[in-house]
């Protein structure tokens, strides 16, 4: 079955900041991770993509297939953009992500939004219906866990990564989400 996965990151004060919710850059770390270990046994109709918060920025990556032939494509954009502004605004790049999803009609699309959802969009409840009406799966992966499963359309799917849990958090969700539509795939729950 041909698949898409969209990552979105956020790179917002908030995000990257000392303070904030992942000032290590640990999330582009382990969404490469993730990539990778697909990447090993990657088929040609598994494609992945990469948006940021300021779409369109030279950190986004088109949808390639995950192999290891475009492993390096895939990285590039696994770090803040030299031009994106750090916007805590969602919509740009969810509506970029929707017009990805319509181009690739064919696939099952998933979008898996890394953020702290600390949203500055005009309307950030506006913003998070929208989120609920892509046309596909979306997996929102709530950076620091400040904002609760309540705010949230039952129809995301809502994982929460605080400081404080185990690396690879954020692979574990991603590759889940990469690999949810392989026949026989099974990731198994994080241990203790």
């Amino acid at each position: 079955m041909p698949t898409l996965l969209i990552v979105v990151f956020d790179n917002s004060g908030s995000v990257v900041s000392p303070a904030g919710s992942d000032p290590l850059a640990n999330r582009f770390a382990e969404v490469e991770y993730a990539f990778a270990r697909v990447a090993r046994k990657g088929k040609p109709h598994e494609l992945g993509a990469v948006l940021h918060f300021d779409s369109p920025t030279t950190g986004d990556v088109p949808p390639l297939a995950i192999h290891r032939a475009n492993l390096t494509r895939l990285r590039s954009g696994l770090q803040i953009p030299p031009d994106g502004a750090g916007s805590s605004a969602l919509l740009p790049s969810l509506r970029q992500a929707v017009t990805l999803a319509e181009a690739y009609a064919e696939h099952e699309v998933t979008v898996v939004v890394l953020s702290d959802f600390l949203l500055l969009d005009a309307n950030p409840t506006a913003a998070l219906a929208e989120l609920a009406t892509f046309p596909g799966a979306v997996h929102a992966v709530v950076l620091g866990g400040y904002v609760t499963r309540d705010a949230f359309d039952r129809r995301i799917t809502v994982t929460s990564v605080r400081r404080e849990d185990p690396p690879g958090a954020v692979a574990r969700v991603v590759f889940a989400s990469l690999v949810k539509h392989r026949p026989g795939s099974l990731v198994y729950p994080e241990p203790g």
